[in-house]
């Protein structure tokens, strides 16, 4: 077998590095992978798809984690003449955590795994980005070794030596003890083979950190009393209050003393208030809102938008930051200030136009996205359906990641549920249901939850609950997209279509209605968006799923993101 000729092809450093390490473990005797789908692992995902067309490889693509680590321990476990070594991909985050179940079973069977974790590169960890934990000795005592192989990393003689040396102690040689390895592979921008790259011409593909010298933020100790607003906010500037995940509920109170606009993600828990401005992916895109911001207080955890992503990153603006722990969130390396704490300003800034208009154009935005999806094509959009449940007003909403999260914070108007939670520690889809029973538990009042086909279908299992045991009032929403569709939003849409569907998608043909039903949860299929109203309406009595069938149509969301960009006028 010779696959030189795949690697010479590869421009990227991405896809150059998950093609030779491909090549090295294919050589090294491994002919079986299991791959989950993910963004950060796509580079990998590409390389795969080549390997099994040039059958120097077999892959089998699984969704859940966990079950893709037992499934690879079955592949080794299962080969007639004794265990063989078997690889395992995954993207970023929790989905690496998900495989700890079946790597210790691998150490104590002594079964040769290799697991090949997909991680962001060095600039982007430990600095709040989405999806990124320490994952480099996550398994603990449970591997024979762990590799750390960089973001970019080009040597192939040493690539290849290293993944001889994994495979090597995963069969057990020279130590005569065979178990799981682990190598965690950095992947910088872009993921994506140079000729999708190039038909993806509208995708955003920055690098963060990148671009010359970045400032050196002030990080100031922790006082008894907040730092005052006057002290690190700059009164003369165009400024905005950004809220993440899991934000200060004083930021209600700097914006109304500094009478500056405030936008928030929907699990900021900001979202009710009046204070707070709907629809602040299609503010921050107009040039003249998000492009006129020269200041940005920001306070929570952002994980959604490249659109706030993008306003983080812009070096002309000042970022405040108001963060109480220790990695506080500043992927771009942009901050200027970072207070534990802060206290309201003593009086308003000098622009007082600046947040009337944010205010109209948000109040603008909020009628164009109701005449856009009250429209007969959306009926079986997302987004409507999102719109739909978020203004049910049901007393807490617990949101699924992925495109549902992103659907909410797009079309979401003013007031909404009395609480919004979701997982976004780091973003993943796994664990939705069982968070919301708890979430429905803990507070003992009438709960929905929203979220994915894959979401739902990756935590099913939640629903066993043991007879005898209490089962909440909970609602769980389940927007079937046919699979992971926000891949089609990002590079990968550009991609074949017979790539695109096996590697990312990966839709599901699993019948809802037994699956839900033998579980005891009451099931209801809904037909169209219009109709998903009334049933919100109705009391929720134990466990429910609703199963509504949707498009998540792409076009459908960038429409809603660039709803104010035809003609506005400029703010001066």
């Amino acid at each position: 077998m010779d696959t030189s000729d795949q690697v010479a092809g590869c421009s990227h450093p991405s896809e150059r590095l998950a093609m030779t390490l491909l090549r090295a473990l294919a050589g090294a005797g491994v002919r079986d992978v299991v791959a989950c789908p993910g963004s950060r692992s796509a580079p990998f995902a590409y390389a795969l798809d080549t390997a099994v067309a040039e059958g120097w490889l077999r892959a089998h693509v699984r969704v859940d984690e966990r079950s893709a680590a037992f499934l690879a321990l079955g592949l080794s476990r299962g080969c007639q003449d004794g265990p063989l070594p078997v690889a395992l991909v995954t993207t970023s985050g929790g989905a690496v955590a998900e495989l700890h179940a079946g790597v210790a079973e691998a150490d104590h069977a002594h079964m040769p795994l290799v697991v090949l974790s997909a991680d962001r590169p060095f600039e982007m960890r430990g600095v709040g980005a989405s999806q990124t934990t320490v994952q480099p000795g996550i398994f603990g005592p449970h591997v024979r070794g762990v590799w750390d192989v960089p973001a970019g990393f080009d040597e192939d003689g040493a690539l290849a030596s290293t993944i001889a040396r994994a495979v090597a102690l995963a069969m057990g040689a020279p130590t005569g003890t065979p178990g799981p390895v682990h190598v965690n592979v950095g992947f910088r921008d872009p993921l994506v083979p140079a000729w999708i790259h190039e038909a993806a011409s509208g995708a955003a593909m920055t690098r963060p950190g990148s671009g010359g010298p970045l400032p050196v933020p002030e990080v100031r100790r922790a006082d008894l009393v907040p730092t005052a607003w006057e002290e690190v906010v700059r009164t003369d500037l165009r400024t905005l209050v950004l809220a993440g995940d899991q934000a200060d509920p004083a930021a209600l109170d700097w914006a109304r003393a500094a009478g500056v606009p405030l936008v928030g993600e929907p699990s900021s828990g900001l979202r009710g208030s009046e204070v707070c401005l709907p629809h602040q992916q299609s503010l921050l895109v107009h040039p003249d809102f998000g492009g006129g911001v020269e200041q940005v207080v920001l306070t929570g955890r952002p994980t959604l938008s490249r659109a706030v992503s993008a306003l983080l990153a812009r070096p002309e603006v000042r970022v405040v930051i108001q963060w109480s722990h220790a990695q506080w969130p500043d992927v771009a390396g942009n901050a200027d200030v970072v207070v534990a704490a802060l206290a309201s300003a003593v009086a308003p800034h000098d622009d007082l136009a600046w947040p009337a208009a944010w205010k109209e154009a948000s109040q603008e935005a909020g009628r164009r996205i109701v005449d856009l999806l009250e429209g007969a094509e959306a009926d079986s959009w997302m987004l409507a359906a999102a719109r739909i449940v978020w203004e049910s007003a049901c007393p807490q909403l617990v949101v699924g990641a992925s495109n549902s999260v992103r659907a909410l914070d797009l079309v979401a108007g003013s007031g909404g549920p009395g609480r919004v939670l979701a997982n976004r520690g780091l973003a993943g889809i796994d664990g939705t249901v069982a968070t919301a029973i708890g979430v429905a538990l803990a507070a003992g009042v009438p709960t929905t939850a929203l979220m994915g086909d894959l979401t739902f279908l990756h935590d099913v299992g939640a629903l066993a609950v043991p007879a005898g045991e209490k089962r909440p009032d909970l609602r769980i929403v389940v927007m079937d997209d046919q699979g992971g569709s926000i891949f089609a939003a990002l590079e990968h849409g550009a991609a074949p279509r017979d790539v695109h569907d096996r590697w990312f998608r990966t839709a599901q043909p699993t019948a809802l209605e037994p699956l839900c039903r033998a579980h005891g949860a009451t099931y209801r299929s809904v037909e169209c968006v219009t109709d998903l109203r009334s049933v919100l309406a109705r009391p929720i009595h134990g466990i429910e799923v609703v199963h509504l069938r949707v498009l998540a149509d792409p076009q459908g969301f960038t429409a809603v993101r660039e709803v104010l960009l035809d003609g506005r006028g400029t703010h001066s």
